[in-house]
């Protein structure tokens, strides 16, 4: 009888550390299921943890960003986007410095189609960027600059960029603009400082399949 005794209060020892066991891995796991009884128990009406798309960003201390289903986490920035530069004047409006369309595409390079350029002081211009940060891009961008008419090369210009998602459809950001003298060489090459930075704001909205021209009917 003392044996059965034993070995009944060992086996009661050993339910009992095991079930504390299990408890302290459910709870080392971040979830613990709710204790339902069979009764009222059905598969039908009880739902698992639900599942969030994010994005992780490394370079931000491994932080985790939840994204819309709509937008994998190679899209973001990448695309064709309408965009507007301006400065503020002294008069306390905001000058225009350019307006346009620009594609980001997904190898981290850029092109841009300047409004406020004629196509014979070369109106395309080339740049790099990179993501860095949470919706956050920084870009690196240089015009190639001619006269007015067309034939000789003007001055060098250096553009950089700091820009943010408000949303899928719309960034917001400040942007440097340096301009430089022609050195008289090769037309990429500038002689010295810059002799004039340009500061200010630029706006885009995305342009998808359903866009139309600003301002039309």
């Amino acid at each position: 009888m003392n044996n059965s005794l034993r070995h009944l209060s060992a086996a009661l020892v050993l339910g009992i550390g095991g079930l504390v066991a299990l408890k302290t891995a459910q709870a080392g796991c971040g979830f613990v299921p709710p204790k339902l009884s069979p009764s009222v128990w059905n598969s039908t009406t009880q739902s698992g943890p639900a599942l969030r798309s994010a994005v992780y960003w490394s370079g931000m201390g491994g932080q985790l960003e939840q994204v819309d289903d709509e937008w994998s986490p190679n899209t973001g920035i990448v695309g064709m986007w309408r965009f507007v530069m301006t400065t503020p004047l002294p008069n306390g409006t905001a000058g225009l410095v350019d307006d346009g369309y620009a594609q980001w595409h997904s190898d981290g390079t850029e092109i841009q189609n300047s409004g406020f350029h004629a196509p014979k002081t070369s109106n395309f211009c080339l740049g790099v960027w990179k993501q860095t940060g949470p919706r956050t891009y920084k870009l690196n961008h240089f015009p190639l600059g001619w006269d007015s008419t067309g034939d000789n090369p003007a001055n060098p210009v250096q553009l950089t960029m700091t820009v943010k998602l408000t949303d899928d459809n719309h960034f917001t950001g400040s942007f440097t603009l340096k301009v430089y003298v022609w050195d008289g060489t090769e037309l990429i090459n500038a002689s010295g400082p810059p002799i004039a930075t340009v500061t200010g704001t630029i706006t885009a909205t995305r342009v998808t399949i359903d866009s139309t021209v600003p301002g039309s009917q």
